[in-house]
């Protein structure tokens, strides 16, 4: 559900008469889950995480079993100084570093851009939530955006909002990737289309673009578009 971004089921065993003896066997998990209202359905094939509450909860909980050390020390000073600089690029840059940075090199050939949205979003609410709202795969006229940061009215991050497309590069293509000086430009023109869409939702909004790449465990990109 992290990496895949849903479950796959099937409508008899959710529909035929529940067995708690099948429970906990893995076949049965999607069954499981959805009775216990962890997941919702997408599809008649497919189950999916039904709010962001419940995608913090899978995160912490995935951190938990592969022993990834969640101590605030290793992200306070970076959020911290956004407080009063506001700049995206360091939590990008403490992310890569501090957390995926934890993980063994065998690990970086499995992820996906699903788990980077994912786990970005969990690290980032831990400490961001008291001032924005967040948004995975946003629905929009144009398509869905990866990641959106809003500020929450009331506060002085009001108006702000933070669209960011993410790109998820595995090691063999990290070399050429990291040389890049700019963004591919239908990167650029994916997330500026994500972004036009929300000022026109919100106009007294200060929306700001971003496009993330981020190669393994090689390195990442970060360009304010």
């Amino acid at each position: 559900l992290v990496i895949g971004g849903e479950l796959s089921y099937n409508v008899r065993d959710l529909s035929g008469k529940f067995n708690k003896k099948k429970f906990f066997e893995k076949e049965f998990y999607p069954v499981s889950l959805f009775y216990l209202g962890m997941t919702t359905l997408k599809s008649a094939y497919r189950m999916v995480l039904p709010n962001m509450t419940m995608l913090s909860i899978y995160m912490d909980y995935y951190n938990q079993l592969n022993k990834i050390e969640g101590n605030a020390s290793r992200y306070v000073p970076v959020y911290e100084l956004y407080d009063s600089n506001r700049s995206f690029e360091p939590l990008v840059q403490n992310y890569f570093e501090q957390y995926l940075g934890q993980f063994p090199a065998q690990v970086f050939d499995k992820i996906n851009e699903n788990f980077i949205r994912c786990s970005f979003y969990e690290l980032v609410s831990r400490y961001l939530s008291h001032c924005y709202t967040f948004a995975i795969e946003q629905n929009n006229s144009v398509g869905r955006s990866d990641f959106e940061m809003i500020g929450i009215p009331g506060t002085d991050y009001y108006t702000d909002d933070r669209v960011v497309e993410f790109k998820y590069y595995r090691s063999k293509d990290a070399d050429r990737m990291l040389a890049l000086t700019e963004p591919l430009a239908e990167h650029v023109e994916q997330v500026k289309g994500y972004a036009e869409d929300t000022k026109k939702k919100f106009p007294n909004y200060n929306v700001r673009s971003y496009v993330v790449y981020i190669c393994a465990n090689k390195g990442w990109k970060c360009w304010e578009v």
